[in-house]
């Protein structure tokens, strides 16, 4: 029965392989000289607020040296919004925390597993997944369309980490600088 599964693992493999979705563990130190500081952060903060709102068409404000109409960047937007809820709950159960390089991951303790059944561990690693490849997206296709050098996607990841840590409710989990895992 399971040998008819390896081919079927194979394939999968295979074309998962072929996805680019940037590397959700790299943390590329932040280099604000090649970005418009404060205009990356304030734009930042106005897409993760619109994110927590579920603002799937949001209309931003005008940012000089920022690109807003491109739709790869407003795709990730739209997805990240239809599952802020989601995304919300999970960070409410303390069982996932905002890390430094601009992801989500889940804590998978012991408490983790005995406070859940396998089905929703995976559907919390479906949501993680999808919400860290829409973030990716999101910082890729800005640094492209925005026209940055690609050292920018430091400045980017940063900027949209601490407009979400600013976002976060008391009890939420983030990273610090040094790596440690703390609440808000």
């Amino acid at each position: 029965m399971h040998l008819k599964l390896v081919p079927v693992a194979a394939v999968l493999l295979l074309v998962s392989g072929c996805v680019s979705l940037g590397n959700p563990f790299l943390k590329l130190k932040p280099d604000y000289s090649t970005v418009p500081e404060e205009e990356l952060k304030a734009f930042a903060a106005e897409v993760e607020q619109f994110v927590i709102d579920g603002e799937r068409e949001p209309a931003f404000d005008t940012y000089a040296s920022i690109v807003t109409d491109n739709e790869e960047f407003r795709q990730a937007i739209r997805m990240r919004a239809a599952r802020s809820q989601l995304i919300q709950d999970l960070l409410n159960s303390g069982f996932a925390y905002e890390q430094k390089s601009g992801t989500i991951a889940t804590i998978r303790t012991r408490e983790y597993k005995r406070a859940t059944d396998r089905r929703k561990r995976d559907q919390d690693a479906l949501v993680v997944i999808n919400e860290n490849a829409n973030r990716w997206t999101l910082y890729e296709s800005l640094v492209k369309a925005s026209h940055w050098q690609p050292g920018a996607l430091g400045a980017v990841q940063d900027a949209f980490f601490n407009a979400r840590v600013d976002l976060l409710s008391p009890g939420q989990k983030y990273q610090e600088p040094d790596g440690a895992t703390v609440a808000k």
